[in-house]
This record gives C-alpha cells, sequence and structure tokens, in this order.
C-alpha cells in the first residue's frame, strides 16, 4: 500500500495536538465559569456526575475520527496490477559472447548451439520486458536496441555465427562498456544486463570495469555461465583446433570464478546454464520477476483507491460518538443530606 498525499500523514500528529490542547482549553475554562459559580472552596456537590467510562470512550472516538479522516484525505491506495492494461516489464540488454571460444564442444553440440538455444526458449517464454541484443567477441556490437519483438530477437539468434566474426578474442570489458553507454545515451532504468559467457576475458579487468559502471551509471550485471571446468579444444572453421603463438592447441574452460566476481561487483549474480537452459529460468524467477513487480509498483495505473474504507470507519466513529451522547450521560450519586433547623417553640 502506498498513499497519494503522503504529506498529510504529517499533518495527522499535528492536528491531534491541536484537539488535546482544544479539550484541555475547553476543560480549563468549565472550571474557572464553575468556581464563578459556586465560589472559592471545594464544592462537591457542584461536581458534575457524567459517567467517566462514556467520557474516555467519547474522546477515544474523537481522536479515531480525525485520525481516520486524516488517512483519507492522504488518498491510500492499494496494489492490484490489472492484467488488462500491459506492464512493461523490465529492460535489459542480453550481452551474448560469440567468440570462438563458445564453439568448444565441452558441452553437446557445442556452447554456442546450447546457448542460442536455450535463449531462444527463454524469449519465447517473455511476457512483457523489454530486452535488447549486443554480441561481442573482441569487440561488442549492439544487434538490436530495447523491443518488445522477441521474436525478431530469436530470429536474430538463428543467423549469428561465432565463425564469420572477423574481432579475435574475447572482451567482456567491451561489452559492458558498449552496455554503458546504450543505457546512459538513451536514459533508460533501471540497468540490467544478462551477460552470457564461458568467462574468459583476453583483454582489460572486466570485474574493475564492472564495478565502475555500476557507480557511474547504476548498472547491474547478472552473469551466466556456459561450458564445463575441464573444457574443450576451440575448433577452426576449416578443421583442426585454434593454437597459440607458440603453436599449442588452446583449450577453452569454463572461467566461473570471473563471473561471479564481475556479478557481485555489481550487485547481480551468477548463474550457471545448465544443459536446457535452467540458469535462465532462475534468473527470470530470481531476478526479472522481483524487478518487474518493483517497478509495476511505481506505476499508479496499478492501484486502485482505499479512501473509501478509512473514510467509512470515520463515519461509523462520528455516529457512534453521537449516539453516545457523553454529556447526557450521568452517573447516580446521593447528595449529601441538608440539616433543617428545628423550629422554634411557640411564645407563652
Amino acid at each position: 500500500m502506498k498513499f497519494g498525499h503522503p504529506y498529510v500523514l504529517y499533518g495527522i500528529p499535528v492536528a491531534l495536538a491541536l484537539l488535546a490542547l482544544g479539550l484541555h482549553w475547553s476543560r480549563r475554562r468549565r472550571l474557572q465559569l464553575r468556581s464563578r459559580f459556586t465560589g472559592a472552596g471545594e464544592r462537591p456537590w457542584a461536581e458534575p456526575n457524567a459517567d467517566p467510562r462514556a467520557r474516555m470512550l467519547d474522546l477515544a472516538l474523537t481522536l479515531a475520527a480525525v485520525t481516520l479522516l486524516g488517512l483519507a484525505l492522504a488518498r491510500p491506495l492499494w496494489f492490484q496490477p490489472d492484467a488488462r492494461n500491459e506492464l512493461r516489464g523490465v529492460p535489459y540488454l542480453i550481452a551474448l559472447d560469440a567468440s570462438r571460444s563458445m564453439l568448444a564442444t565441452d558441452v553437446r553440440p557445442s556452447r554456442w548451439n546450447v546457448t542460442t538455444n536455450a535463449l531462444d526458449r527463454f524469449l519465447a517464454g517473455n511476457r512483457a520486458d523489454h530486452v535488447g541484443l549486443l554480441t561481442f567477441s573482441g569487440v561488442a556490437y549492439l544487434n538490436a536496441p530495447l523491443t518488445f519483438d522477441t521474436l525478431a530477437l530469436r530470429q536474430m539468434l538463428r543467423y549469428l555465427d561465432p565463425n564469420v566474426l572477423e574481432d579475435p578474442g574475447s572482451s567482456l570489458t567491451s561489452a559492458l562498456e558498449r552496455a554503458g553507454r546504450y543505457f546512459e545515451t538513451n536514459r533508460i532504468q533501471p540497468r540490467l544486463v544478462l551477460l552470457v559467457s564461458d568467462g574468459e576475458d583476453l583483454t582489460g579487468n572486466p570485474v574493475e570495469t564492472a564495478r565502475r559502471l555500476s557507480r557511474q551509471f547504476s548498472m547491474k550485471v547478472c552473469t551466466v555461465g556456459v561450458g564445463t571446468a575441464t573444457g574443450s579444444k576451440v575448433p577452426l572453421l576449416r578443421g583442426g583446433a585454434a593454437k597459440n603463438s607458440f603453436g599449442q592447441e588452446v583449450i577453452s574452460r569454463l572461467n566461473e570464478s570471473n563471473l561471479q566476481r564481475l556479478a557481485a561487483a555489481t550487485g547481480g549474480r551468477y548463474f550457471r546454464l545448465g544443459d536446457r537452459g535452467q540458469g535462465l529460468d532462475q534468473f527470470r524467477d530470481t531476478v526479472l520477476a522481483p524487478t518487474t513487480e518493483a517497478i509495476a509498483r511505481e506505476d499508479l495505473k496499478n492501484y486502485r483507491e482505499a479512501y473509501a474504507l478509512p473514510l467509512a470507519l470515520a463515519l461509523a466513529c462520528l455516529v457512534g460518538k453521537t449516539l453516545l451522547a457523553a454529556d447526557r450521560r450521568m452517573r447516580p450519586r446521593s447528595l449529601p443530606g441538608i440539616r433543617v433547623a428545628p423550629a422554634a417553640p411557640p411564645p407563652g
């Protein structure tokens, strides 16, 4: 629940304090007027015999009525999303590693095929999220800005191929920098990146970059790891395996620690992709769902007016105060006896 006019809430204690001062002044005024009528000194017979319990209940009803009227004026709103209205979900970028290491076959048929198939199923289950796509190897490219057209993103994934990219290497830093520039240029909030990679980075320091972007742009990065710790050779398009400058075959391994530290630096979370994309489902349940609800709670279209309840209770208190009629409820008491002087005997 939230309030449409929360500043009114600050006036409720002030109103109660003024009411208490007014009641106190009224009581003192009645005592002064009564003392003028009865004279100085105690006059037990002049004390009012009103029922004290009725007076206390009357005061409680008065204070409750003022408080409830203040709550009604503050315009309480009850969160209830309307399914008929299209709720915009979370805007986020998918940063997909398209380097040659994603062609490794430590997961069958390859890291790339498993990743793109999992992303296809993930996007197929998307409802209202605003999703963009960028791919990176040595350099990051924005393939699609934020869009609701997930069908177009799924088609785009089918035509991406790490074999045709001319930028060698894998640079997580370039992907993070490109995502940060896009969010800042388009003034998009919140800023969330889903980085899908095997965690290998051949240039820069992605953890420090992520920490800097988190401070500078309030960008959160969640990472999804692809591959295994044992790793596999990186195949070439014409057959064989990639070799380093020393002529040794390159073994690509999942660098989970790098992805975990990168996510932790921005307040995000790390997930392992799994055979059927279980990591993406966990990302949807533990990150997207709470963020979507938080965004929905900021939209007043998802709230219903609830002022009727405190207003009805305030009116009920006023009606109860009227029916109680505390001023007319008297407590029975015995008056002191009146001494009558004996009659004087008749003369003579």
